[in-house]
């Protein structure tokens, strides 16, 4: 199977190298020129979740006409570039192609549509994560579970099973979604609004948030607030019941590592935060359901992405003098 990947970060550098180990036809597509290069000098090494180290060559460029029509494309970029991406893929898009998008938060998958139509678009979750070590170095933490995806629209589609053996073949668990595909889209945002701006602003990880009683608290009182959102968008997963216990138990699951929004804010980079807490605040008020906790730490996270933007541009002002 023939497939890009546009964003060659931790998750969508590791995605491409398991595919391309399991004899897929697999090209990164990135505009940063400094991994562009470093990849193609060294190839992308990944750290697996057992310790042992796994070295490949990688395809990669910052061209999608020079990539050709493929079967998917995978969109796996910051939220905030989810537009520009989909726009790139055009000429990686055939008749047969479709776009996948297993990003966190909301409005992404409406982006790629409003792009290249919603009959493209598929839509899932991964509760796999990875961490950048830098341009060639990937740490692989895995992750409970595998992918599971669906149709935007809701469609039933055979031409789908394919997609389910490209990550079975890959060894990630996959499973076909029949029907609304925003439910598994907000179970996995119920944890990530509630953990990610916590871990962001305390420079926690998971660990960390389970064994530190006020953290432990907020991240709670977060999962409840959401969860009242979900509900009142006519969502009724079993998560929902108990949707603090829900979201304290898949700490587990990060244990020691640092989720993706502090890596971000360690690196001076943008986060993710308007597509998650202050989504959610965007659909409460929609709703009629009240959003103060998600409200003050979304913008809390705003604050220090202003003051990092700040310093960055106070710091190559004095460069220049």
């Amino acid at each position: 199977m023939r497939i890009a990947i546009i964003g060659a970060g931790a998750l969508g550098g590791t995605f491409g190298f398991l595919f391309a180990g399991a004899g897929h036809d697999v090209t990164l597509v990135d505009v940063d020129r400094a991994k562009i290069d470093a990849v193609r000098r060294d190839g992308i090494t990944l750290i697996m979740p057992d310790g042992t180290r796994r070295h490949r060559r990688m395809s990669i460029t910052s061209d999608p006409e020079s990539v050709g029509v493929v079967d998917l494309v995978q969109v796996s970029v910051k939220g905030y570039h989810t537009t520009s991406a989909a726009e790139s893929a055009g000429p990686m898009i055939g008749p047969n192609t479709y776009v996948l998008s297993l990003q966190n938060g909301l409005k992404n998958l409406q982006r790629i549509a409003d792009v290249v139509g919603a009959e493209k678009v598929l839509g899932g979750v991964t509760a796999h994560s990875a961490m950048p070590l830098d341009h060639t170095l990937i740490k692989y933490n895995g992750g409970m579970g595998g992918v599971y995806f669906g149709r935007y629209d809701g469609g039933s589609d055979p031409n789908l099973e394919r997609f389910v053996d490209l990550f079975t073949s890959a060894g990630f668990e996959s499973r076909l979604i029949e029907g609304d595909i925003r439910e598994p889209i907000w179970r996995k945002l119920l944890a990530n609004v509630s953990v990610n701006a916590v871990a962001a602003l305390s420079g926690l990880t998971g660990r960390e948030i389970q064994e530190i009683e006020p953290a432990c608290e907020l991240v709670r009182a977060l999962a409840r607030e959401t969860a009242a959102v979900a509900r009142a968008q006519g969502f009724t997963f079993p998560e929902l019941d108990h949707p603090d216990d829900y979201v304290v138990k898949t700490l587990d699951w990060v244990g020691d590592n640092k989720v993706s929004m502090l890596q971000d804010m360690e690196a001076g980079r943008r986060t993710e935060v308007d597509t998650l807490n202050l989504a959610v605040v965007e659909r409460g008020e929609r709703f009629g359901v009240d959003t103060p906790l998600n409200w003050a730490v979304g913008s809390l996270v705003k604050m220090r992405e202003e003051k990092m933007l700040r310093d960055s541009r106070k710091s190559k002002t004095v460069g220049l003098v």
